[in-house]
């Protein structure tokens, strides 16, 4: 058992960014989550416990939010996942599962946030580890659904206090959950709280990605070390020690973006500068990273994790974060091992791979 403090959860926050892969949330959003628990004078406090240290009759659920990201700024967000979980836990219980644990679906510098959020309110401990070992953009692609965990019963709430529990016809159905999740968020004026993916820790453990909050907290730590210093190099050999691997580094030429289907869709077009003077990298992203490539040539994909850092900012970035003209540091970190496990990892993306004109097979980070 660990006992996350202040500190631990912000650099906790950096790390999810960064592992995030372009996505997850903005930790703008997990910080202000973390203000709120200080503004109402609550202690920040919370277990963190492996997932072999959890009972056999003992379940830890996720909790996220969904909705536009400028819906997050303005209207803020926290309620609606208490009331989102102290749903899912009644209607669990009376299914005789006791869930005791909280547990983040993806990493993110938000919805990494949201758990500790609920469980700090709650008083009950979070699973070290996450549902995915990074951020993604569907509930169609990741672990869950490559393992068959359903997304069921799935329960939405909005920050009135309303909820909605929503039991699929066909348990396993992902599309059918984001599709329903979606439109809650839509009608509740593009803001709302989900909770789903009943977990125990053998499920954890053996499909989903376990070690990746004290991964993150050990990320945020080499940024806060460093950020001072602002070396490009020092951090790129820190960052090897967690496996992740420099990739690139240049200024940001042109950002292509488009929005199709709630979706963000786009192309980043990198110079290179110092010893990748001469070469360009390009990233395809829909929502996260998806395919990074150096002249023409694929040198990362998913479900492996595509990093930014601002090297001026000395900080990780999401995709909602990059400007033309930005310098920035490109970094690949092979995916849990739980995605390599299964030949299925791999299909999950292939839709969104195949719109981005990549029909080819999955060529693993070096």
């Amino acid at each position: 058992m660990d006992v996350l403090k202040e500190r631990d959860i912000k650099n906790i926050i950096v790390g999810a960014t960064f592992l995030g892969s372009g996505g997850g949330g903005s930790p703008e959003h997990g910080l202000e989550l973390l203000d709120s628990l200080k503004k109402e004078r609550i202690e920040i406090k919370v277990e963190m416990h492996e997932p072999e240290e959890m009972k056999n009759d003992s379940y830890a659920v996720m909790v996220a939010g969904i909705g536009a990201p400028r819906a997050f700024k303005e209207k803020k967000f926290g309620p609606e996942a208490v009331y989102a979980f102290d749903m899912i836990s009644k209607i669990s219980f009376l299914g005789g599962k006791k869930i005791t644990h909280l547990m983040a679906g993806e990493l993110g510098g938000f919805n990494t946030m949201v758990p500790i959020y609920v469980a700090i309110k709650k008083g009950l401990p979070v699973v070290n580890g996450d549902g995915n070992g990074r951020a993604v953009p569907e509930l169609s692609t990741g672990l869950y659904p490559t393992y068959n965990i359903p997304p069921h019963p799935l329960v939405l709430a909005n920050s009135k206090g309303d909820s909605v529990i929503a039991y699929l016809n066909d348990p396993m159905d992902h599309t059918a959950a984001e599709t329903i999740a979606r439109q809650l968020a839509v009608g509740w004026g593009m803001l709302a709280a989900f909770a789903t993916w009943i977990v125990n820790k053998n499920d954890i453990i053996n499909c989903l990605a376990p070690g990746t909050l004290s991964l993150s907290r050990k990320i945020g730590e080499i940024f806060e070390e460093l950020k001072m210093k602002g070396d490009v190099e020092a951090l790129s050999k820190e960052l090897q020690k967690i496996r992740a691997k420099e990739l690139f580094i240049g200024e940001i030429s042109q950002l292509e973006f488009r929005t199709e289907g709630g979706f963000d869709f786009g192309t980043t077009t990198i110079k290179g500068q110092g010893k990748y003077e001469g070469k360009t990298m390009t990233i395809d992203f829909k929502n996260e990273n998806m395919l990074a490539k150096i002249d023409g040539e694929i040198v990362a994909m998913v479900p492996d994790l595509i990093c930014m850092v601002d090297i001026d900012k000395f900080t990780p970035i999401t995709n909602a974060d990059t400007k033309e003209g930005q310098k920035i540091a490109i970094f690949g970190v092979p995916a849990p091992e739980n995605w390599r496990k299964s030949p299925k990892a791999f299909e999950c993306w292939r839709h969104i791979l195949e719109k981005l004109k990549y029909n080819g097979d999955y060529i693993p980070l070096k």
